[in-house]
């Protein structure tokens, strides 16, 4: 039975267990970072039972060895590869079995009433199915919620041309935004931080594992809504996020070069191989034009050392999207085994679990 805001009924589920939660973190060389995500939920103070479930993508910085010894509560698994984020999360779901999911990055670290306040605010809302919450970076300062419309051809266009526009610009008040610092009902919410019924989850599948990373968060809230729940933005608790911790470990420009293959999939998943190929070429002339309008004061900025170092920046994301859109490059995405089934992943549990 696919479960529904009115079909999902909490009689005869006891407040405890009604409130009780898994986190799911998937690392990868995480470092400290990881150690002190999972110090803040050690600190956290909740009235409810929280169990954590560390998906490690087989770590070479000696993280999940570390995540193990010094956690001993919490549960560290070796998925054996690096899976990418959805796939990862997914290795966890034999091991999770109370009513709410978080899905929480390595990279982050809660305030102490975090949990409580993020959870009593789902459970305050009976037809919201998945939330999120405000997030900072480490200075303190609020970061943006990307713009709540879903991909097509011509957005990532706009997003590529004119990102400070559509943002702060004169154009900014035509495109669908959603103020960080305002709670509220939302198109779409950010892997982070997701808060989930778990009934929901497993009435949206868990995560489409053909994206590596970077658009499975979309995906599920796409899901989700078409599964006639609310998504909720609650600006009253909120985290601390590093951003983009493990993409910076990886080989130079992978996060520019997945980002753009992961909306290319989302496209075609829904919209069709023709939007798909569309969105290719309208990345192509994103990136030209980027490029074109970049020469010159590249070429003066090599002697404005201030300057110089964002210019040259700016200039090989935009020629690494070109190479992608008209040459075929793609990110070297490390490979990822077969799966095993669900339930025998159950069963080799105590194989996979670093005790």
């Amino acid at each position: 039975m696919i479960q529904t805001p009115s079909s999902l009924k909490p009689s005869g589920v006891s407040p405890e267990a009604s409130t009780s939660l898994t986190i799911v973190i998937v690392n990868w060389n995480g470092g400290e970072k990881l150690l002190r995500c999972l110090r803040s939920i050690r600190e956290s103070r909740t009235t409810f039972t929280v169990k954590v479930i560390v998906v490690d993508n087989d770590s070479r910085d000696g993280s999940r060895e570390r995540a193990a010894a010094e956690f001993p509560e919490f549960r560290v698994l070796n998925s054996g590869a690096n899976l990418g984020f959805g796939r990862g999360n997914n290795f966890a779901r034999p091991w999770v079995d109370t009513p709410l999911v978080l899905f929480l990055n390595p990279d982050t670290e809660l305030f102490p009433d975090t949990l409580e306040k993020a959870v009593a605010s789902l459970l305050s809302r009976p037809r919201v199915g998945m939330l999120g919450c405000q997030m900072r970076y480490p200075d303190g300062t609020i970061q943006e919620l990307g713009l709540q419309w879903f991909p097509t051809p011509g957005r990532v266009f706009l997003e590529l041309v004119a990102p400070g526009l559509l943002r702060r610009g004169p154009f900014s008040r035509w495109v669908p935004r959603h103020d960080p610092r305002r709670s509220g009902p939302v198109e779409k919410l950010y892997g982070g931080f997701l808060l989930i019924r778990k009934p929901v989850l497993d009435a949206a599948g868990w995560f489409d594992e053909r994206y590596f990373m970077y658009a499975e968060d979309v995906d599920l809230s796409r899901t989700v809504r078409a599964l006639g729940w609310e998504l909720y933005y609650d600006a009253d608790c909120s985290i601390i996020h590093a951003c983009g911790a493990a993409s910076q470990k990886a080989p130079g420009g992978f996060s520019v070069l997945m980002k753009q293959r992961s909306v290319n999939q989302l496209i075609e998943k829904y919209q069709g191989p023709g939007a798909a190929r569309r969105h290719r070429r309208t990345v192509a002339l994103a990136a030209g034009i980027r490029l074109a309008v970049l020469w010159l004061p590249r070429t003066v900025g090599q002697w404005l050392v201030p300057a110089a170092g964002r210019l040259e920046d700016s200039w090989r994301r935009s020629r690494l999207l070109w190479e992608w859109a008209w040459h075929g490059l793609e990110a070297e995405v490390p490979s990822q085994p077969r799966l095993l089934p669900v339930d025998e992943m159950a069963r080799s549990a105590e194989v996979a679990r670093i005790s």
